[in-house]
């Protein structure tokens, strides 16, 4: 009997400083004719919820969106714009079992931008009159549609001044998480429009996707600082790209795997595994063919690692794999490939592990095989080459 195909993914869409859910519906247009569920998120004290009290700040945008992400049946591709890409990243964190992908779109650090008192007054209190809102929107767009910008300064007049200063205030300062290479693990892709002269080309390459190891990056011709909104086709068949790969059961391995090793957990190795799942290793005499046996050596090896950088993925049907180099032992440098065979639900069946050189092999041999004896968690003869086969 075949088991039944996995959900899609559904978009949940973020919007940014000043805009609302609807600014959205050009891109959800295009993903409805390929069966692509979405969904609009809105900001509190924005849209249709001008009404929310406050504190307006990344951390209570976040709260919301993780109680919808969570509400939403099935993984997930968060997709944020500017600020919205700030709140996303937070969520996706969070929830990282959960959210499949990321995808950025002209985004805004999270560590924020921390312009000067007289370069942010601007936003902090923009003049909301029919005429500066088309100027504001046009120095930063190149094709932005004149009829949304109408309906955008309509929806910008709602919102409460203090709430626009506040808000302007949180996607400025940003949050901590900026600081350090980005918690979520997952995939990642960087959009950014051609001509937006906001979030530059060297601020992406700078301070947003160096904080995502392998993130994708891409321009998207034609338009500005609202690439959804200018160049909504274009946007949405990225989007559209990255919800069937995350969609796939290949991809599946490789994200789960290199999150266990961020968490260095029994509980994080058992979630990536099959129930039959079998291993093979340079520093085991012999396969093992038990899930907590495999999950106990792996929380062990995975603490040892001093670094451990995943340089390179390759993806050949059911076998995806990884080129890793890292370190332990006080510096001790070591190099290997990991090929990882999956299930159609996308669960490990088999793995091996090869390491170089060999004085990796017999170090990893002898830290973990002891633990792991006296323990009574794998027998001996796993550990003993003068012995084994």
């Amino acid at each position: 009997m075949n088991s039944p195909a996995p959900k899609a993914p559904t978009a949940v869409l973020v919007h940014g400083y000043l805009d609302d859910g609807a600014i959205w519906n050009s891109v959800r247009a295009v993903l409805d004719e390929v069966s692509i569920p979405s969904i609009a998120f809105e900001l509190a004290g924005m849209g249709e919820r001008t009404s929310d009290q406050g504190p307006f700040t990344l951390a209570r945008w976040a709260d919301d969106l993780e109680s919808v992400v969570s509400a939403t049946e099935g993984p997930v591709v968060l997709v944020g714009h500017s600020m919205g890409s700030q709140i996303a990243e937070l969520v996706a964190a969070r929830s990282a079992d959960q959210v499949r992908s990321l995808v950025l779109i002209n985004p805004i650090p999270l560590a924020g931008t921390h312009l000067p008192p007289e370069q942010i007054a601007p936003f902090q209190a923009p003049d909301l009159e029919l005429d500066a809102q088309r100027a504001f929107r046009g120095s930063l767009a190149t094709a932005f549609p004149a009829e949304e910008s109408d309906r955008l300064a309509q929806v910008a007049l709602r919102v409460a001044p203090s709430t626009i200063a506040d808000t302007a205030a949180a996607w400025n300062n940003g949050h901590p998480d900026g600081q350090q290479p980005s918690k979520y693990r997952g995939s990642v892709t960087v959009l950014r429009g051609e001509n937006d002269p906001f979030v530059t080309e060297e601020i992406v390459s700078t301070y947003v996707a160096p904080r995502f190891p392998g993130a994708t990056t891409q321009t998207i011709a034609g338009a500005g600082h609202w690439a959804h909104a200018e160049n909504p086709a274009a946007v949405a068949a990225v989007i559209g790209t990255v919800v069937e790969a995350s969609s796939s059961a290949d991809g599946r391995p490789a994200k789960a795997w290199t999150s266990a090793f961020e968490q260095r957990t029994e509980e994080s190795f058992a979630a990536a595994l099959s129930p039959n799942v079998r291993m093979e290793a340079s520093a085991l005499t012999k396969p093992l063919e038990r899930k907590e046996q495999v999950e106990a050596l792996m929380a062990a090896v995975s603490s040892l690692y001093e670094r451990l950088e995943f340089v390179r993925k390759v993806q050949d049907g059911p076998r995806t794999y990884l080129e890793w180099e890292a370190s332990a032992f006080g510096g001790f440098a070591m190099k290997g490939i990991t090929i990882l065979t999956r299930d159609d639900e996308g669960l490990i069946t088999e793995i091996a592990i090869h390491h170089r050189p060999f004085g990796a092999v017999a170090q990893i041999n002898a830290k973990v095989g002891g633990p792991l004896i006296e323990a009574g968690l794998i027998p001996a003869e796993y550990f003993n080459f003068m012995e084994g086969e």
